[in-house]
């Protein structure tokens, strides 16, 4: 990858000599040859240290040995976790273990491998999946009912499990453009979020694997307007292995069902869906899907996720569908208040969604043209003057001589031109009220709603739930027997009729959860493809669900294992060699002689590697990960405190004058490289805004390169737009 771009299989390209970084040709062409350029892991290298290479090189798979015949399988084929590998571990390939069960022989004992029905529930989780059984059981029913049969006969969706992996507090910053132009106006720098990623995992041949995902956001009552109360439905992604094939759409369907359901139980009004397929060759959460699986086109995912909504309306869930375009640029849409000025304010605003891209190129447009536009009447006016003689208009702004802004203010320009850009594809904008219009007008007013009698119907509208309870009713007054009716009718749609209880506070009961690579969409995609843990067989497909599994199960494991500078593969086992010069270069121990002494650099002359430079020896079979977490949290307060005291020269702290010593001998010593680890937790949890100066040394180009990783993102949300 080259940025955002892929590059295109046998073309050239250009990498560090770490092979972390690469570049395409066309970007190759625009760096400069005199200046540095500053790598991700923040290292410079310059241009004509690059190396050329071809993109046609293929990953190649991992072997493991058996320890009873020798002989040699894939690590995917054998489902053989390599992060587990240590030189004590054992492996017995699948003949010699069927040969050992003939024999009656005892096999090794094993520790038992944790699945995804072992990770913890949470309510959230607990409700989607009890909601996606009964809508499986009503869908076994009908189906014995069209057949004849019972439905023991019926084939079944079994050994399912939908976990969620991810809740984190996230705050979603405002674009730069956006809040200089709207900060006046009240708008607000950022929006607390919660960001949450679902998972379905289903057995299939006796292992978990990882079919669905889901990533919403979440903005709570005390987010402020326009997101208040509302949630996102950002990315969703599934591969094609799941069996009975039938039941796939009717599964999907129902778990957001049931998860827009959760969320209006939990005092949410609305739910904003972008209907927008992948582009070729892009990947939204699982990496590399089956070749044969088919990207939906525009018009049949708008059709699938209205297929959905109306199952939710049918179920009383969602009381209206409608588009974005509708709502907020029509006289008469539900986001349009009377007494309200109609600009960008107003629209919700989502980190992912198209609006915040494509508001940011609009408003960079109309700078443009309202400059060019006040330099033509200032150049105008001048000329006037000169000509009549006239005084300059007075300073003053609001009187008849100089009105300025308050008469005659017309529509909002940025406006206006996002509604030209959405109304030829509003279609792709999914509005779901879930509750009535009066009630998120409220709230976008910042009314008290916690004691708000809640109307379950739109004027106008009512649920098919509805209609058959008022049917079944009359046919009871009747004098008729209408209990064939009432058995249809939802339960849960019955008890809000008689309920119409108060509207909760959005606090969720579920504590945050984090995962340092389901975070975000981007960070698990990356997470996969540095891996090569991808989706597009399904013996890939289970060894990937496995890996992931196995990190879910043990989160404190090394997401990533170095890799061998001179054989590429990773070390996983013995001894890891690091060398002290460089600041990462690592070999392992079957390359470490050969490449030392300059055997295979007479060959290859990628072997070749500065003799100068020393190696420290490292054995992989000790972990002390936790140990070292501990470890870390007095010197990151230190740290702090190091470069934010501002008291007298005499400070009460003797640590804080050893860690700025130790500051003074990092800048200038190449071997003090870790230290660097310390300064990028910290900027990681850094609190100064971006745009603002850090007292601590070396967290702002920290800063700046986890921006750049950030808009990784960005770029993926900017090319859904295009």
């Amino acid at each position: 990858m080259c940025g955002m771009q892929r590059i295109r299989r046998k073309d050239y390209y250009y990498t560090d000599q770490k092979k972390q970084n690469h570049w395409c040709q066309p970007c190759y062409e625009q760096l400069k040859t005199s200046a540095p350029i500053l790598l991700d892991d923040g290292c410079e290298a310059m241009k004509k240290d690059l190396q050329k290479l071809k993109n046609d090189a293929l990953a190649e798979e991992g072997w493991v040995e058996c320890d009873e015949c020798h002989s040699w399988v894939h690590q995917i084929c054998a489902l053989f976790n390599g992060r587990k590998n240590k030189s004590t571990a054992s492996y017995q390939c699948p003949k010699c273990h069927l040969k050992a069960r003939e024999k009656k022989v005892a096999p090794q004992k094993q520790k038992v491998m944790q699945f995804a029905k072992d990770l913890a529930h949470c309510v959230m989780s607990e409700k989607l999946q009890n909601g996606l059984m009964a809508t499986l059981n009503k869908e076994y029913e009908r189906r014995a009912k069209e057949v004849g049969c019972s439905v023991s006969k019926i084939p079944k969706a079994c050994e399912l499990h939908i976990r969620v992996v991810s809740n984190m507090e996230k705050k979603h910053s405002v674009r730069d453009e956006m809040f200089k132009r709207y900060e006046k106006r009240g708008f607000p720098s950022e929006f607390p979020v919660r960001s949450k990623c679902i998972l379905l995992f289903q057995t299939i041949h006796g292992v978990d694997v990882l079919l669905f995902g889901l990533y919403v956001y979440e903005y709570g009552h005390d987010c402020p307007p326009p997101n208040r109360r509302r949630v996102y439905i950002s990315y969703i992604d599934s591969v094609q292995y799941f069996t009975p094939r039938c039941y796939r759409t009717i599964t999907y369907h129902a778990i957001l069902v049931e998860y827009l359901r959760y969320v209006k139980e939990r005092g949410f009004h609305t739910a904003h869906i972008w209907s927008c397929p992948p582009m070729k060759g892009d990947d939204y959460i699982l990496y590399c899907h089956p070749h044969q699986q088919k990207t939906p086109k525009d018009e049949m995912l708008c059709s699938w996720y209205h297929e959905m909504l109306e199952k939710a309306k049918n179920e009383g869930v969602v009381l209206k569908i409608g588009t974005l375009h509708d709502d907020y640029f029509k006289q008469d849409g539900v986001g349009v208040a009377d007494d309200v000025t109609s600009d960008p304010t107003n629209i919700p605003y989502f980190e992912g969604d198209y609006v915040p891209g494509e508001v940011e190129n609009i408003i960079k447009e109309v700078n443009v043209q309202e400059e060019a536009r006040r330099k033509e009447i200032e150049g105008t006016h001048v000329s006037k003057r000169r000509r009549s003689g006239q005084k300059p208009m007075g300073k003053k702004r609001g009187t008849r001589s100089n009105p300025g802004e308050l008469v005659n203010q017309g529509p909002d320009k940025v406006m206006l031109k996002l509604g030209l850009a959405l109304i030829n594809m509003k279609q792709n904008f999914i509005v779901a009220h879930l509750r009535s219009r009066k009630f998120s007008a409220a709230v976008d007013r910042g009314d008290d709603v916690t004691n708000w009698k809640d109307e379950n119907v739109e004027p106008g509208e009512e649920s098919n739930s509805t209609n058959q309870l008022i049917k079944s009713l009359k046919k009871i007054d009747a004098g008729g027997d209408g209990t064939d009716v009432l058995s249809n009718v939802q339960s849960e749609s019955f008890g809000t009729l008689r309920r119409r209880g108060t509207i909760s506070s959005t606090v969720d009961v579920d504590m945050p959860l984090e995962s340092e690579f389901f975070d975000s969409r981007q960070q698990f995609l990356n997470f996969c493809t540095a891996n090569h843990f991808q989706f597009d067989e399904l013996r890939r497909a289970k060894h990937t669900s496995m890996m992931v599994l196995y990190h879910l199960h043990n989160p404190s494991a090394p997401k990533f294992l170095q890799s061998c500078g001179s054989c590429y593969r990773e070390i996983t086992h013995g001894i890891r060699y690091h060398c002290k010069d460089c600041s990462s270069f690592d070999l392992c121990q079957d390359c470490y002689k050969p490449v030392v002494t300059g055997l295979w650099a007479q060959r290859d002359k990628r072997f070749a590697h500065d003799k100068s430079h020393r190696f420290n020896a490292i054995n992989m079979e000790t972990s002390n990960e936790t140990q070292k977490s501990r470890a870390l949290k007095p010197h990151l307060e230190l740290l702090q405190h190091c470069f934010t005291c501002f008291g007298p020269h005499q400070c009460s702290s003797l640590n804080n004058h050893r860690m700025k010593d130790i500051f003074d001998h990092f800048n200038g010593c190449k071997v003090c490289w870790r230290f660097f680890a310390l300064l990028s937790m910290h900027a990681r949890k850094c609190s100064v805004r971006v745009t603002e100066r850090c007292p601590i040394p070396y967290c702002d180009p920290i800063r700046e390169r986890n921006q750049r990783l950030k808009q990784q993102q960005q770029l993926m949300d900017d090319r859904r737009r295009q």
